[in-house]
């Protein structure tokens, strides 16, 4: 008799035990709940959309960017410019747009330039906004022809249009025109920087250089005479001296 009544007693002591606890984990689980409420209700702190637009800065050296994408619509020209080869490589390996990755537009309006958009990624800038209205890192600016800040039109207030309009292109990275940079040969960087070389070399005067042909057993400089080194002179000198300099420059280019 006594057993069983101790036996009742700690069953009972047992179910009051897990009711105590039952009551914490949800007293528990309600404060949790209180303090995500209060966190959210801080989403006010977010930054308004374009709020930072001032964090970028009119690109540095445009001109040394890398223009891999053109557009035409009716009297309106844009070039397209990225800052960095590495930004296209790491596009075409398929892999994310690095850190300080900068994408200037170039607007023209019947040959006249008419605006610079410049949109630049940065780590953490992101955060800034509400996980609903971020743009990835990318912050956006517009820019006037003489390179300032533009306070109306595109700009200002307005600069938040940018966000929306890039918004719908999370799948391309914010970008409008991530597939031109994946289809952009960067071969033709080099052909070009190739190309400008051999125009500077060729306009080297070659008057005053001296191109002698010497015989295949005269090792030494020292034993090279008039009679035994024939003169180049004309077009055949400027040719020789220009080929010798773009072959130095390539090799220094490369190494």
């Amino acid at each position: 008799m006594k057993k069983s009544i101790i036996h009742s007693v700690a069953l009972l002591l047992l179910a009051f035990t897990l009711t105590a606890c039952n009551n914490n984990d949800t007293e528990i689980k309600v404060i949790s709940q209180k303090e995500e409420n209060s966190s959210g209700a801080k989403s006010g702190q977010y930054a308004e959309i374009g709020s930072g637009a001032n964090l970028v800065k009119f690109p540095k050296d445009l001109e040394k960017g890398i223009v891999f994408a053109t557009y035409d619509r009716g009297d309106i020209h844009e070039n397209i410019y990225v800052n960095s080869r590495e930004a296209i490589e790491a596009v075409q390996n398929g892999e994310e747009l690095p850190s300080g990755t900068v994408i200037t537009l170039e607007g023209f309006r019947e040959g006249e330039i008419e605006h610079y958009l410049v949109m630049e990624k940065r780590t953490g800038w992101g955060s800034r906004y509400s996980p609903d209205e971020r743009t990835g890192e990318w912050e956006f600016q517009a820019f006037t022809p003489e390179k300032e800040v533009m306070e109306d039109g595109i700009g200002g207030q307005a600069i938040g249009r940018c966000y929306t309009c890039h918004a719908n292109q999370e799948r391309d990275q914010y970008m409008n025109s991530l597939d031109q940079m994946k289809e952009f040969d960067l071969e033709e960087i080099s052909q070009s920087k190739n190309s400008k070389s051999e125009t500077s070399i060729a306009a080297i005067t070659t008057d005053h250089w001296k191109v002698s042909e010497i015989s295949a057993h005269m090792n030494d400089s020292k034993d090279i005479n008039k009679e035994e080194s024939n003169a180049i002179e004309g077009k055949d000198k400027a040719k020789i001296i220009q080929n010798v300099l773009l072959k130095m420059y390539i090799q220094q280019f490369e190494s």
